[in-house]
């Protein structure tokens, strides 16, 4: 790397902390060839009790945990557990004796946003994350918005739902408990979870949210490229929506939850889609191991050739996605591109509705992730982007 291009990233990062103009509080991370050249936070985690972020102050990741449940999903296909062409329902009878045109829904189809029912049902609030059975449910009646493998379209949620499901009928353990046990434990990381343990230590180390909910489709999915907005689609204020008034009057005394991503039993519900929540630091560990293949030493998560082959584009350029109402690109449960100057189609990761992003590059061996509780500015995301910009530039052949 060169040092230099590498010290003005860390200078540009900190003094916007400084001026507190375009987030709160955030941390941001840069590994290349497995090893960290950049790790740095600053700003405020908690506004109303003046806490500052540090360094083991953990952050709720939003849409960059669909990079984890992908991970997981991609270990068992390797494992020989399913075939991504298999259909759900031979895992979940359940999920098509409702609607039989739910039938032909392949594992395919929900990885890469192609399943047909990007939102709903609307009674699946933030109250339900938590419970299992209500979840099944809502997946089992939710209706089809168009057939399936008909088009993409962002499943903002449902795809974290679907994921966890299936990761269970398939290996015995959810989501969450799969991750820690075949990734985050192997490889000694301890300050990141999809379901965080009943420890209210850990709940106070959370960063407070405040990113506002009542988002355009395009901002929700955290993947837009900068200066483009949606130009259709459902409002995914549906994240929030009745979930803020789902609280109850004890809840109420903390004004933070009325962000339900603020509320420790959605911290503790184990949402792919979501709800992961971590250090940046530990959370670029991971795709550190990705951009170098999927080994690093002793520790083999995935192949390289199984990551190449799921991090391929599964829909045109010129496809518009069925939520945002724009192009993007999408793999088999990765987004492409749009992570900054210098990146191609090879270059695979996801973005948060908070301002939340990170990203694997195998062709520089590049890992990056930026961690904040909600961004600010209007401008916000061209100044993230550039600063993934400024990460591939800093790059030395």
């Amino acid at each position: 790397m060169d040092r230099d291009a590498v010290n003005r990233i860390a200078e540009e990062f900190e003094s916007t902390c400084e001026t507190g103009e375009r987030f709160h509080g955030a941390q941001m991370a840069l590994y290349r060839d497995g090893r960290r050249v950049l790790d740095v936070g600053g700003g405020q985690a908690r506004l109303r009790t003046n806490e500052p972020v540090v360094e083991d102050t953990l952050f709720v990741m939003f849409s960059c945990t669909k990079a984890l449940a992908s991970l997981a999903m991609l270990m068992l296909y390797e494992r020989g557990k399913f075939h991504y062409d298999e259909h759900v329902a031979a895992y979940w009878p359940e999920f098509a004796q409702r609607m039989p045109e739910k039938a032909g829904i392949t594992i395919r189809h929900v990885m890469s946003h192609r399943a047909g029912f990007p939102g709903g049902p609307e009674w699946l609030t933030a109250r339900h994350w938590g419970d299992r059975a209500a979840i099944r449910k809502a997946m089992e009646e939710v209706e089809l918005s168009f057939p399936a493998g008909q088009k993409n379209a962002y499943h903002a949620i449902n795809f974290g739902h679907m994921v966890n499901e299936l990761v269970e009928r398939i290996d015995g353990r959810d989501c969450g408990v799969f991750l820690r046990e075949e990734v985050f434990e192997p490889l000694g990381l301890h300050d990141i979870h999809v379901g965080l343990p009943e420890d209210r230590r850990l709940e106070a180390r959370v960063a407070w949210c405040y990113n506002e909910m009542n988002l355009s489709a395009a901002r929700a999915t955290g993947v837009v490229a900068p200066g483009h907005e949606s130009s259709g689609g459902e409002d995914a204020g549906s994240l929030a929506g009745a979930a803020a008034r789902d609280l109850s009057r004890s809840e109420s005394e903390t004004p933070e939850f009325a962000h339900p991503f603020n509320r420790p039993a959605t911290h503790r519900a184990v949402l792919p889609a979501a709800g992961g929540i971590a250090t940046a630091r530990d959370l670029t560990e991971v795709l550190a191991v990705l951009a170098l293949g999927g080994r690093r030493g002793d520790v083999e998560l995935v192949s390289r050739e199984g990551l190449a082959a799921v991090t391929a584009p599964t829909n045109r350029a010129s496809d518009l996605d069925g939520t945002v109402g724009w192009p993007l690109r999408w793999s088999t449960g990765f987004s492409l591109g749009f992570h900054g100057d210098g990146s191609t189609l090879r270059t695979f990761g996801h973005g948060g509705a908070g301002g939340q992003e990170t990203f694997a590059d195998p062709d520089r061996r590049l890992a990056w992730t930026f961690l904040t509780n909600g961004e600010i500015s209007k401008d916000f995301i061209d100044w993230r982007y550039g600063l993934q910009s400024m990460a591939f530039a800093a790059c030395k052949e």
